[in-house]
């Protein structure tokens, strides 16, 4: 009977342990290119206004709630009267 209480608990300890470990991830955004002095957004989110889509994007995709806060200074995203609106969004 000791075995079964001590083979419970402990099979409990290692699933709590895994669904511990399971939690983590995330993170900011990964930039591929510089960002603008002082922020986390990528240089080319205020250069074309379709790198600023890709940049909310990635941002609208990481699903970390405990992330911490995306930098953004005085960065401006970047827009466009002719560009086409993009289907996807």
């Amino acid at each position: 009977m000791k075995e079964i209480a001590s083979l419970r608990a402990c099979l409990t300890v290692a699933a709590a342990v895994l669904l511990a470990a399971c939690g983590g991830g995330g993170g900011t955004p990964v930039a591929t290119e510089p960002p603008v002095a002082g922020t986390d957004v990528p240089a080319s989110a205020t250069s074309s206004s379709a790198g600023a889509v890709a940049f909310v994007k990635s941002v609208a995709a990481t699903s970390d709630n405990t992330a911490a806060p995306i930098s953004v200074g005085d960065a401006v995203l970047a827009t466009s009267d002719t560009d086409e609106p993009e289907p996807g969004i």
